[in-house]
């Protein structure tokens, strides 16, 4: 369910921005589930968050590649809780195409230097309201769900867990400093790479859902 919503986001949010294939091809991101995260990308107060390091492929001392990965942290227990409190017939399915869509969005302008992703704390609230409202425009194309529905039940419950974003309840996570993972094998999908960490310290994040 989750990759089927990763994938059509995808589609929705590359081609609201109008990317071209080798635009889309220099983003690298991946989609995390509880069970992968580290301590410090799990949180009670978002149904997702995003996350960026800077990934290193290197064999021995020699550096064959490095590039901006965007972790796009999913809360499963958070998730299934506003999943539960949804009115039919909306579900968890439209839910994940509303956070994966949004965290995207945060992707791109974060990719695409639209927007810087270091965003001290007084600024972050101005670039959720701004991503919430592309969020929207985006989904607005889809007809598999609801979205309406969807927008105006999250938006009911504005101040709560489980609202849209972080523009409702903005994750409490330490100061985020630069972080380098290496790739423990070669090659690896931009989207399931397995990681091994070398330091403890996430970069940024300004896409909490």
């Amino acid at each position: 369910m989750i990759e089927h919503a990763r994938r059509q986001a995808e589609r929705l949010v590359w081609g609201f921005y109008a990317l071209s294939e080798r635009e889309g091809e220099r983003i690298h991101y991946e989609v995390k589930t509880l069970r992968d995260l580290l301590p410090e990308e799990v949180t009670d107060e978002a149904l997702a968050h995003l996350v960026c390091y800077d990934f290193v492929r290197r064999v021995g001392s020699h550096v064959l590649q490095r590039y901006e990965l965007y972790r796009i942290c999913l809360q499963d227990h958070r998730l299934l809780e506003a999943a539960r409190a949804l009115p039919r017939p909306l579900g968890l399915r439209a839910l994940l195409l509303y956070v994966l869509t949004h965290e995207l969005v945060h992707v791109v302008r974060f990719a695409q230097k639209l927007q810087r992703i270091d965003l001290p704390p007084d600024e972050r609230a101005a670039e959720e309201a701004a991503v919430e409202r592309t969020t929207w425009k985006v989904l607005a194309r889809v007809r598999a769900h609801p979205m309406e529905q969807l927008r105006d039940f999250l938006s009911s419950r504005a101040g709560s867990v489980v609202g849209a974003d972080a523009c409702l309840a903005y994750p409490s996570v330490p100061p985020l400093r630069d972080r380098t993972i290496s790739e423990a094998r070669l090659p690896v999908s931009a989207h399931a790479c397995d990681l091994l960490s070398e330091a403890f310290d996430p970069r940024s994040a300004s896409g909490e859902r």
